[in-house]
C-alpha cells in the first residue's frame, strides 16, 4: 500500500503548479499612487499566490502531498481585489 502511494504520488506531484499563473496585470490609479508600486505588486502577487494555493487544497491527494493547485481564477480575483485590472485575453 505504501509503495503504491509513493508511486502514485510522484507523478501527481508534477501536476501541481507551484508558481502563480502567467497573467499580466495593469495597476489601477490607487496602486500607481503608492510610494513603491513595484514593491506593492510583488507583495500582492506573493499574497495572492498563497491565498490561491490555500484555496486549491481540496482533494485528498493534494492534502496528502501538501501541494495545492493554484487556480488562475482565484489568483486573478485576489489581484483584482488588491487594485489590479486584467486586460482582456
Amino acid at each position: 500500500m505504501l509503495l503504491a502511494a509513493c508511486l502514485l504520488g510522484l507523478p501527481l506531484s508534477a501536476c501541481s503548479r507551484s508558481k502563480a499563473p502567467d497573467v499580466d496585470f495593469t495597476p489601477t490609479r490607487a496602486v500607481e499612487e503608492t510610494p513603491d508600486p513595484k514593491a506593492k505588486l510583488k507583495e500582492d502577487e506573493e499574497a495572492c499566490t498563497d491565498d490561491a494555493r490555500r484555496k486549491g487544497i481540496s482533494s485528498v491527494t493534494r492534502i496528502l502531498l501538501l501541494r495545492g493547485k493554484i487556480s488562475k481564477s482565484d489568483y486573478v480575483s485576489c489581484m483584482k481585489e488588491r487594485g489590479y485590472d486584467v486586460p482582456d485575453e
